[in-house]
């Protein structure tokens, strides 16, 4: 509880009015990395039926479904001590 009353205190008593300054006005957002893939139409079937259950878009199925592979992904390398080389 004590951490959370020094957070808020932080919030609370800081003046953030020159980080603010220093944007100019522009927002400030992290760089995006973008990819061009080629998928079957199978996938591409695959993933507008799922968005017409998830209503986000196929795109974002598939930026979703990706994130999840690859989470999956490092789980398991991680499981096993593999030696960097």
């Amino acid at each position: 509880m004590t951490k959370n009353k020094s957070r808020i205190a932080y919030y609370e008593n800081t003046d953030f009015s020159d980080v603010m300054k220093k944007t100019k006005g522009r927002k400030v957002l992290p760089s995006v990395k973008r990819i061009t893939i080629n998928i079957s139409d199978k996938i591409y079937k695959e993933a507008n039926e799922l968005d017409h259950y998830m209503s986000m878009g196929y795109q974002n199925v598939l930026k979703t479904a990706m994130t999840l592979g690859l989470t999956e992904l490092y789980s398991q390398v991680a499981s096993h001590n593999v030696a960097h080389k």
